[in-house]
């Protein structure tokens, strides 16, 4: 099989895979119905992937891998002193608007994985989840227990807004705004705390 070809239909399996789990399930699809839904034959399918959990982890570990490189991007502008949260925020939405399936497949489709695999994809979402952390809060409120605590779930919250089909979704300005809020309510709740224990 030629290379370019070899290339398109790994791409091809992978965006139609993703549907096919997001609609129907992951666990009611079986790789012969993959296959098919693919356009491939089965045993080709095992050319690309030897299991559907095998792909499913290759989603996954994809999307995380981007979310990480995503902020790693932005890093360089914290070292200038130029605002970071709106361009993160921005950036997660137009990553939700591209892959609004993968998001879904990944929330959804972890508990399929095995232990091994859970394992890695935990550790992709936390290495992400870190270099997050770094570019909004400082190594001072970080340190707050609390505080890395609220980091987490505001990183939870921008991975969870799929949302409820035919809800009116916010503008991106609105996102900005409020996890913007969020974050300036959980530093002046941390910030005391680091204060009074300096005294």
């Amino acid at each position: 099989m030629p290379i370019a070809e070899a290339r398109g239909g790994y791409a091809t399996i992978r965006e139609q895979a993703v549907a096919l789990f997001v609609n129907k399930g992951f666990g009611q699809v079986g790789m012969r119905e993959l296959a098919r839904h693919v356009g491939v034959a089965p045993g080709s399918l095992y050319h690309y992937f030897p299991s559907k959990q095998h792909l499913l982890f290759d989603l996954i570990d994809e999307l995380y891998e981007e979310l990480h490189w995503l902020v790693r991007s932005l890093a360089p502008k914290v070292a200038t002193g130029k605002r970071t949260v709106p361009d993160v925020i921005r950036a997660h939405l137009q990553l939700h608007r591209e892959r609004p399936l993968q998001f879904q497949l990944a929330s959804h489709g972890f508990i399929y994985l095995d232990a091994a695999q859970q394992q890695l994809i935990s550790h992709q979402y936390a290495r992400y989840e870190d270099a997050f952390l770094r570019l909004i809060f400082s190594d001072a409120l970080l340190a707050h227990p609390s505080c890395a605590a609220a980091g987490r779930a505001i990183t939870r919250f921008l991975n969870g807004l799929a949302g409820v089909p035919g809800e009116q979704p916010l503008t991106d300005d609105a996102w900005v705004n409020l996890v913007e809020r969020m974050i300036e309510c959980f530093e002046s709740r941390c910030a005391p705390a680091d204060a009074a224990s300096r005294q």
